[in-house]
C-alpha cells in the first residue's frame, strides 16, 4: 500500500476543515464508549443509511489499529464507490471519557485517499451521555460529496448507534 497522503500523527497537522457533532444518547459512557470500541457492535452502526460494515478489526491500544470495512448502497453506482473501508490508529483511550484516532479511507487499489482525526468525548449527564464528535479533515481532502453529506452522515450512524443502545439492556 502506498504511503499515506498525510502526516502518520495527525495531531501535529493543521487541518482545513472540521466538523463538530453534539448529541446526547441515553446510555452510560462506558456503554457508548464499547459500542465505539468493539468490533460486533461497530458493524452494527457504523457507516450512514444505506451502507453496512461487513467487517471490523479493532486492536484497542495507544498505537493499535482499526479497519472497518465498507459496502455502498446498491443505488450508488460502482464507478462512484471511491473507498472501501476506513481504518486508522489509535492516539489517546481515556475509557469511557475519550478517545481520538485517525481516520483513514482505503481504497484497495490506490491506498489511502485521504485522512481526518476523530475526537471523541463522552461526558456523563442526567440524560445519559452527552458525545461531542469533532472530526478534522486535511489536505487532500475528501471528495466534495463526502464533504457535503459528513454532517448527515454522522447524524444517521448515531440515530443507528441510538437504535443499537436502545437494543443494548444497559441503557438509563
Amino acid at each position: 500500500m502506498p504511503d499515506p497522503l498525510v502526516p502518520s500523527d495527525l495531531r501535529q497537522a493543521r487541518p482545513s476543515r472540521q466538523l463538530v457533532v453534539r448529541r446526547t444518547l441515553r446510555a452510560t459512557p462506558e456503554r457508548v464508549f464499547e459500542a465505539f470500541t468493539d468490533p460486533e457492535q461497530l458493524k452494527q452502526w457504523w457507516w450512514p443509511s444505506g451502507f453496512t460494515a461487513p467487517a471490523a478489526e479493532v486492536d484497542l491500544r495507544v498505537g493499535g489499529a482499526y479497519r472497518i470495512a465498507m459496502r455502498w448502497p446498491e443505488y450508488i453506482p460502482e464507478e462512484s464507490h471511491f473507498s472501501h473501508s476506513m481504518g486508522g490508529e489509535y492516539y489517546e483511550i481515556d475509557r469511557p471519557h475519550r478517545l481520538v484516532m485517525s481516520g483513514r479511507a482505503i481504497n484497495e487499489e490506490q491506498g489511502e485517499l485521504f485522512a481526518t482525526l476523530i475526537e471523541l468525548t463522552l461526558e456523563d449527564s442526567a440524560e445519559g451521555t452527552l458525545l461531542t464528535m469533532r472530526q478534522s479533515y486535511f489536505e487532500p481532502m475528501p471528495p466534495e460529496a463526502a464533504l457535503e453529506g459528513a454532517e448527515q452522515g454522522w447524524a444517521e450512524q448515531l440515530d443507528k448507534l441510538e437504535r443499537l443502545l436502545g437494543e443494548g439492556g444497559q441503557d438509563r
